[in-house]
């Protein structure tokens, strides 16, 4: 028998069309011998709409469902309400894979609403999401247990107020170039590299657009690898094979390149 997995994507992030993106991706690949699909994006705006195609993932056109669709918290119902004009529809739910990028998709948020409606769901748990997303936090524990990592200096922004104190405390911290991050978000939204004081005051009031907390790191040059690990705890962990990202530009940034990184095989 099929089980139903609502596929969550969209959201109200910075990184909302890589979320989209991602979803066609995610949608793509998931075996519908096994499993029924449940898809339900979630606008800039906030608002949950059932999503009856996956096509309407791909060009967009999603977003002009006025079908609203509600998962209940409720850890005995364990379902989806899709609310039409003239009817409520109750659709059990097995599993929930969040296609979510950013605040309110990987910061644990969702993730806490998943452990209410005890609805199993891919992905990391509620703290290591939020820690995870946090760069501030990251940075803070694996700094209390011994991990290396770029040196960073922590930027709040309402010291941008004062924005020649700043400036001066990096420079006295750091030779150019240096990165520039928000604290919760991914995807590169936000970040930019700094060669000189103006881009650095540039990079500051870009990140600032996306978060209150504001990192600035030493430049490392090095490779980006990737891994992903499943299972843990009382699971047998496995692991994919190694990849490295490869950048179209200085870094990987999103918005500058246009195709997917490419992944070399260990």
């Amino acid at each position: 028998m099929k089980k139903t997995a609502a596929v969550i994507f969209g959201g109200q992030s910075s990184e909302h069309v890589v979320s989209c993106m991602s979803a066609v991706n995610v949608i793509s690949q998931i075996d519908r011998e096994k499993y029924n699909l449940l898809l339900i994006g979630i606008t800039e705006e906030g608002r949950w709409l059932y999503v009856d195609n996956e096509e309407a993932v791909a060009d967009g056109s999603w977003k002009e469902s006025g079908v609203c669709a509600h998962l209940s918290p409720d850890a005995v119902e364990k379902c989806v309400y899709i609310v039409k004009a003239d009817s409520v529809e109750k659709v059990p739910v097995d599993l929930a894979f969040p296609v979510l990028h950013g605040k309110w998709g990987e910061d644990g948020t969702i993730q806490g609403l998943f452990e209410m409606a005890q609805i199993p769901y891919v992905g990391c748990g509620v703290l290591a999401s939020a820690v995870s997303m946090d760069k501030f936090y990251t940075k803070l524990i694996a700094d209390s247990v011994g991990v290396r990592q770029a040196a960073w200096e922590p930027v709040l922004g309402s010291e941008l107020k004062d924005m020649d104190a700043v400036v001066e405390r990096i420079e006295k911290r750091f030779a150019y170039p240096v990165f520039i991050k928000p604290s919760n978000a991914g995807s590169s939204r936000g970040v930019s590299k700094a060669a000189d004081r103006q881009s650095l005051i540039d990079g500051l009031r870009e990140a600032a657009l996306h978060d209150t907390k504001i990192l600035v790191e030493e430049t490392i040059v090095g490779h980006e690898i990737e891994c992903a690990v499943f299972g843990g705890g009382s699971e047998e962990v496995k692991a994919s094979g190694v990849g490295e990202i490869l950048a179209a530009a200085d870094f990987y940034d999103l918005r500058r390149n246009t195709t997917t990184p490419s992944l070399k095989p260990s």
